[in-house]
């Protein structure tokens, strides 16, 4: 039983949606053992947590994987605006020294080296990160709910990276990507990929009006709304 669920909850027909995408091989990744935190079009994601959970650019532009990418935003979406922004911002390797990078770092390399693809995120694996963490004297306050959460955010933030800068065929990303773009950018998850998309797809109907509508938004960061109002100027 999944224990949350985002923006799509597809339920009893998850096994069937993916193997009608991507045969029976999918329905047994995303069915690994474990008590799963994602939902199953979730799970099914194939891209490492390794390589930065990223859509490798020799990803074919099929429609096949351009309706995983469609289903997998839909399925990550809150469904309301959150507490605060997700993912975090990553720090820059050559301004950190080994001391100065956020704690979450740490978490994060505890949490991959158990769960090396989205179907690995299950509650057991979740538990054993957690204690170690606080073996290691680290605050794990609702720590399941957080870091689901965060890694929720990281793949929507690829996925959007990559249909927004990566695929060429922009007419198939219409209307849906631009609609998913901009509920990102309004709930707080994956907030910059999601502008990117949107500047990236200027030929598909009804970019620019989204960024024009997100340029009043209230409650967008501050970093958030310069984006806008450069690619607005």
């Amino acid at each position: 039983m999944v224990r949350w669920c985002w923006g799509l909850r597809l339920g009893a027909l998850a096994p069937l949606y993916l193997e009608a995408l991507y045969g029976a091989e999918a329905v047994s990744l995303a069915c690994s053992d474990g008590t799963p935190l994602l939902p199953d079009v979730v799970r099914a994601y194939p891209f490492s947590w390794g390589s930065g959970f990223v859509w490798p650019p020799e990803t074919e532009e099929s429609e096949k994987n351009l309706t995983y990418a469609q289903a997998v935003l839909e399925a990550c979406l809150p469904r309301a605006m959150l507490a605060s922004p997700e993912p975090p911002e990553e720090p820059i390797v050559w301004d950190c020294e080994d001391d100065e990078y956020p704690g979450w770092t740490g978490i994060r390399a505890v949490l991959r080296e158990r769960m090396p693809y989205a179907r690995h995120v299950t509650a057991e694996r979740m538990a054993d990160a957690k204690a170690e963490c606080g073996r290691q004297g680290i605050d794990t306050a609702d720590f399941e709910e957080i870091w689901t959460r965060r890694i929720v955010a990281w793949i929507a933030e690829q996925t959007l990276h990559w249909c927004g800068l990566m695929v060429d065929d922009e007419k198939a990303l219409t209307p849906w990507l631009v609609e998913l773009a901009e509920l990102y950018v309004q709930r707080g998850m994956a907030a910059e990929k999601a502008v990117w998309a949107l500047r990236c797809t200027g030929a598909v109907p009804g970019s620019r009006a989204a960024l024009t509508r997100l340029a009043t938004y209230k409650g967008l960061p501050d970093e958030i709304r310069e984006q806008i109002a450069y690619e607005l100027r």
